[in-house]
């Protein structure tokens, strides 16, 4: 009898652990999400929303919040979380970043501006107040020339998801220094960014590419010109400065660099531009009717240089994973991050490989007949067959 009771006990004992189990269970279902992963997502019913006026509306449509950054953070919405803005009945998910360029051209942030201690939506390139109604704009002939009626003088940030656009965030801030003993693995010409163009169809020591041998400003100019000259650097394609600009450099008079064929491009950023297309055909003109050697440089030997170079190696038969490998490089040089890294492939997907897919309209490099469609891209920037081929015999 005794040992029947006691089996009993056990049993219940059993039943009251499995039931606390489950009460505990569903307290943290209908609490706040607390977990060892910080990126979990936030259920909406454990995020509080907070309401803030609006201050202002700037000029472009940039809405300005009487809310502090504190009073954010202090609410659990931080740098890296995306959270949702309610402006009536309409949500908006947006990231929380520092800059304008922390998203796309078009896309939402929620922007801290650290210089002036404001909380700022936005639409990069576009106008928040005007998309989401919170305003509308009216010239006026007084200064500053505008004046904007607010219409919905009050909005709401929710957190949504905790280091939501962390990663996305960090790639595109990435940090370096300009001094060369933070650098020591690297070689001089490394640290200058320096290197020959080395894939298929390219003749190895042909083209060069590297960050400015004359600006002074990034402590990097010095070893660029001695790696250039020790190349035997000929002809450059100078995407940065204009002739005049090139001129008032104190490191250009009588230096190697003045000693070789130059052309100063002044490329911009736009890379689906017009004036940037006209400005690529100029510079494989100048390499069809100049030697080599030849050195690609802007500033810093990364963003305009590395697309116009994997737009030639594309054009000479390089394979996607050259291309990439390539321009990923710098990123190595100036930022220590290598393949293993999550922000190698953020960085790559947001800079290379998106912007040769729309200028060649694929959706994957991979796929592509990158040859073919590098090509494409040349003829439609205006150079004719007879020119394409000139180029081609040039680059073997």
């Amino acid at each position: 009898m005794q040992k029947k009771f006691f089996i009993l006990l056990i049993a219940f004992s059993m039943l009251l652990a499995i039931a606390g189990c489950s009460a505990k269970h569903e307290d943290i279902q209908e609490g706040t999400s607390i977990s060892a992963d910080s990126s979990a997502v936030v259920p909406e019913q454990a995020s509080k929303v907070i309401t803030s006026t609006i201050k202002e509306i700037k000029k472009h449509g940039n809405v300005v919040l009487e809310i502090s950054f504190d009073d954010m953070t202090n609410n659990g919405m931080n740098i890296g979380d995306i959270i949702t803005v309610s402006v009536g009945d309409a949500k908006f998910d947006m990231p929380v970043g520092t800059d304008y360029s922390d998203v796309d051209s078009g896309n939402m942030i929620c922007r801290f501006d650290q210089d002036k201690k404001e909380v700022v939506i936005a639409t990069n390139m576009g106008s928040f107040a005007e998309s989401a109604g919170i305003g509308e704009k009216k010239e006026i002939a007084e200064d500053p020339g505008y004046s904007w009626t607010i219409l919905i003088p009050e909005i709401g940030l929710q957190l949504k998801e905790k280091e939501g656009y962390l990663d996305e965030y960090r790639a595109r801030n990435l940090s370096r220094t300009d001094l060369r003993e933070d650098y020591p693995d690297l070689t001089d010409a490394e640290f200058a960014n320096f290197r020959t163009i080395s894939v298929s169809g390219i003749k190895e020591n042909l083209i060069y590419r590297s960050s400015s041998p004359l600006r002074p400003d990034m402590g990097r100019n010095t070893y660029a010109m001695a790696a250039m000259e020790a190349a035997g650097i000929r002809s450059v394609i100078n995407l940065d400065d204009s002739s005049e600009h090139m001129l008032s450099y104190s490191t250009y008079p009588d230096s190697y660099y003045s000693k070789c064929h130059i052309l100063n491009s002044e490329m911009s950023y736009d890379f689906e531009s017009e004036d940037f297309a006209a400005k690529v055909k100029n510079c494989l003109l100048f390499i069809s009717e100049n030697d080599g050697p030849y050195l690609i440089h802007c500033k810093e030997g990364k963003d305009r240089t590395g697309i116009l170079c994997a737009l030639i190696e594309c054009f000479a038969g390089a394979s996607a994973e050259e291309v990439t490998n390539d321009y990923m490089v710098t990123y190595q040089n100036f930022y220590h991050i290598t393949p293993e890294d999550n922000t190698y492939n953020i960085v790559l997907k947001n800079n290379l490989v998106k912007t040769l897919c729309k200028l060649f309209q694929v959706d994957d490099l991979e796929t592509a007949d990158l040859k073919e469609k590098a090509a494409a891209y040349f003829r439609s920037a205006g150079l004719t067959e007879g020119q394409l081929s000139s180029l081609r015999e040039k680059l073997k």
